[in-house]
């Protein structure tokens, strides 16, 4: 089979052997697989990730000094099956899958694994009893989105949100934009979303967004304001004095840079409960004493659970139409690096899947 090895920094078009299923795993052929924000760190920082990974006791990911065949936002055709399956899901039908299986030493994740390739490939091996059936009025790009959307499922769902609360959304690159999807999925809102990029915002807007704007200390106060929910320590125990609630402010950090978890404590209103998604991989600092005066609370969160992946899959049959605008981009397995390279130079691109 073709597969794109990352090997020292580099992708190289490759020809490797076929996987062969084992009990319970099935054997499915990549279609569409998007191209992840972790994805982009490892191309240029692997060892740090791996590094970071190993520190926080992932014992089986990836060897940053050994080739890897990276992808794991997939959507895939059933090819055939391992010894003893239950074959539940035909042959030639497109699955979604979570990944992560049993490898020769534990649990490896698929595309961040020595041992088991991703989706950057003509062929890979599944855990049959973790893929879920694409049904026919999804398109296979939304359907690659399961992954990424689960992900947003999973922050909402690490939130107290609810009908009595406000939302903030700041960073609208894909986890951002899919957090404002599944906030209104649920009927929920109002939301702010803010980023710098105006094609971004644009999205947001189509996501569900009530009011979009550019990085602004002093208009994320004014909407704090409308919403009832004083960002100052006076002005909140004022309106405690007398009797006045708002609503209770949620904030989801979907940016991963260094200074943004401290500067979002300083423009939150107090009280408020503060999701962080984006990834910083690099040292980052903020004044506790802020946080404290305020009483925020912040939860930080990773990946997903196996029923949030299958909500993220009832999520996108319900209505496909909704996610279809945020695949901007594409390219073929020949071209996975002018596609990081694409990526990486910023812009207004929200999902850009590798078709192979």
């Amino acid at each position: 089979m073709r597969a794109a090895v990352f090997h020292k920094g580099r992708f190289t078009l490759e020809n490797l052997p076929d996987p062969s299923p084992g009990p319970g795993m099935v054997l499915v052929k990549p279609l569409v697989c998007g191209i992840c924000g972790s994805d982009l760190h490892t191309r240029h920082h692997a060892h740090d990730l791996a590094n970071l990974l190993h520190r926080a006791g992932f014992n089986d990911f990836m060897d940053p000094d050994k080739p890897v065949v990276m992808g794991h936002e997939f959507c895939c055709e059933v090819i055939d099956y391992g010894p003893g399956s239950k074959r539940r899901i035909p042959v030639g039908e497109r699955v979604v899958g979570l990944p992560f299986a049993v490898g020769p030493g534990g649990i490896e994740l698929l595309g961040y694994s020595n041992n088991m390739n991703g989706a950057f490939a003509e062929a890979m091996v599944l855990d049959e009893n973790a893929i879920f059936q694409v049904p026919d009025n999804v398109p296979t790009d939304v359907a690659a989105l399961s992954e990424p959307l689960s992900v947003a499922i999973h922050a909402v769902a690490a939130s107290p949100a609810g009908p009595g609360c406000a939302y903030a959304v700041h960073g609208c690159g894909p986890v951002g934009l899919f957090v404002i999807a599944r906030l209104r999925h649920l009927g929920l809102g109002p939301i702010l979303a803010v980023d710098p990029d105006a094609n971004r915002r644009r999205f947001a807007e189509q996501m569900g967004a009530d009011h979009v704007i550019a990085p602004s200390s002093e208009l994320t106060r004014e909407w704090w304001e409308k919403q009832g929910a004083p960002i100052g320590m006076s002005d909140a125990s004022a309106a405690r004095m007398t009797g006045k609630s708002g609503k209770r402010p949620i904030i989801f950090e979907c940016v991963g840079k260094s200074g943004m978890v401290r500067s979002i404590c300083e423009d939150a209103p107090v009280g408020a409960f503060i999701v962080v998604v984006g990834v910083c991989m690099e040292p980052d600092g903020f004044e506790p004493a802020i946080m404290v005066q305020k009483e925020l609370t912040t939860r930080f969160i990773y990946a997903y659970s196996a029923d949030e992946f299958a909500e993220s899959t009832k999520m996108i049959n319900a209505a496909p139409e909704r996610l279809t605008s945020l695949v901007t981009g594409s390219a073929s397995l020949e071209k996975v690096t002018d596609a990081f390279d694409t990526l990486e130079r910023g812009g207004s691109q929200a999902k850009v899947l590798v078709r192979i």
